[in-house]
């Protein structure tokens, strides 16, 4: 009686994969034609004029379009500013410079993502170089594996844009990074926290001898984890006591010195923290950090993030600044993520120079945080935004769509952007 039913299943699963691959072609061409809509005269970028900045988001060749309009259809597109571009650069990566393959996915025989697996390696590459990856690859991508698209892309690389070698390699040692995860906790209670990190070989081996040596000293000393846990433990070490690593001209370099912003609920095991990640930990955690050797532990006033602070003056007070990173972590524009850190204090409501009472006021009311990209489009393009009430924007964008901005304190939760209304009446 069950295998009646499979050959059903199975042909409504064929159905709506083919719906979806036709949908994807579908959304390609559409923005296709919105780059053709937005797209920006060259001399209107050498004029610099603000508000229909362009960019080139796809390889040399294809089109300029405006900046601020892109932030725009990423918003719709459910994407970050980041990730819409990133999709509006492949498409017209597709479109213009890699036309056989745009072919083979017109014609549903490539799928998208695949196709657009080849464009984040040709974006950057000559347009020869481009070409000649189009010509190799589009008649057998559907079956193609990675590492042969990625050997196509270094034949091309070799045979017409050497100066892309060297860039390329020069990127690679710049792109060399290292990332703690503070607000990306898996369980906010379990205490631990993710780390990744791209490192050149030399400084990998070294690391990896360190780590491998404070493991095996746990091990000597009676510690009974796991190879694995003994390992994280190596680094936290080595990280507190600085065994490794003396590069300061001066100074106190030892120790561990974090400020910590904890709200303690005497009824509840957790604290929550407002800053490092937001979210919370069990007190005994907290109690833990604080009486580890080597650490400094710095207590600071709480600040009521709900307490108007003003000043009268264009720049924000050192407590004002504080109040504010905290209170919105990152950057509050639609599905960005930026952290508090690397972003500007926006004026909501502009503040007046000449005339301070006819401005926005410095306050806690009327200052968001907003990474450089998006306090630019702010300012100079027609997104606007009001706070109906602390931590919570709502946006209009340039094209009319609507979008509210909020974020949890609780549990670390990164901000939220909603769509507040029906799309506008074209």
């Amino acid at each position: 009686m069950r295998k009646t039913h499979i050959p059903t299943a199975v042909k409504a699963v064929v159905d709506a994969k083919a719906a979806r691959d036709a949908g994807d072609v579908a959304l390609l061409q559409m923005v296709v034609e919105w780059a053709v809509e937005y797209r920006v005269d060259d001399s209107v970028v050498d004029d610099l004029t603000f508000g229909v900045d362009g960019v080139i988001l796809g390889g040399v060749g294809c089109p300029l379009v405006d900046e601020f309009a892109a932030y725009d259809l990423a918003a719709v597109m459910g994407m970050s500013s980041e990730g819409g571009c990133g999709y509006i650069a492949k498409t017209l990566e597709l479109r213009y410079r890699l036309r056989r393959i745009w072919e083979q996915v017109v014609a549903l025989k490539v799928p998208v993502w695949k196709a657009f697996r080849v464009c984040e390696h040709t974006l950057t590459l000559s347009f020869e170089a481009a070409r000649y990856v189009d010509q190799m690859l589009a008649p057998t991508l559907r079956s193609c594996s990675y590492a042969q698209i990625e050997r196509t892309v270094a034949q091309a690389i070799d045979l017409y844009d050497p100066e892309e070698a060297e860039r390329r390699r020069r990127k690679a040692a710049d792109d060399r990074d290292f990332q703690i995860h503070l607000g990306q906790r898996n369980n906010p209670t379990d205490g631990t926290v993710d780390v990744t990190g791209t490192l050149s070989t030399e400084d990998a081996l070294d690391l990896e001898a360190a780590v491998k040596q404070g493991a095996k000293t746990l091990g000597d000393l009676g510690c009974g984890k796991s190879l694995g846990a003994r390992r994280s433990m190596a680094v936290g070490e080595m990280a507190r006591q600085q065994l490794t690593l003396d590069l300061e001209a001066g100074g106190d370099t030892g120790g561990r010195g974090v400020v910590i912003y904890a709200h303690i609920d005497a009824d509840s095991p957790h604290a929550t923290l407002d800053n490092i990640g937001g979210g919370d930990v069990l007190i005994e955690q907290l109690k833990g950090w604080c009486q580890t050797a080597g650490t400094t532990v710095t207590i600071k006033p709480v600040i009521d993030l709900n307490q108007e602070i003003s000043t009268s003056a264009y720049v924000p007070t050192a407590k004002l600044v504080e109040q504010v990173r905290l209170r919105d972590q990152c950057c509050v524009f639609p599905n960005c993520t930026r952290r508090a850190e690397h972003c500007d204090l926006d004026h909501r409501i502009p503040f007046n120079k000449n005339n301070p009472a006819a401005g926005g006021s410095t306050s806690t009311s009327n200052l968001s945080l907003l990474c450089r990209k998006h306090h630019r489009a702010k300012t100079f393009s027609t997104w606007t935004y009001t706070s109906p009430q602390p931590g919570v924007y709502d946006w209009t964008s340039p094209s009319g769509h609507r979008f509210r901005v909020t974020r949890g304190r609780r549990h670390g939760r990164m901000p939220v952007t909603t769509p507040l209304d029906d799309p506008p009446e074209p």
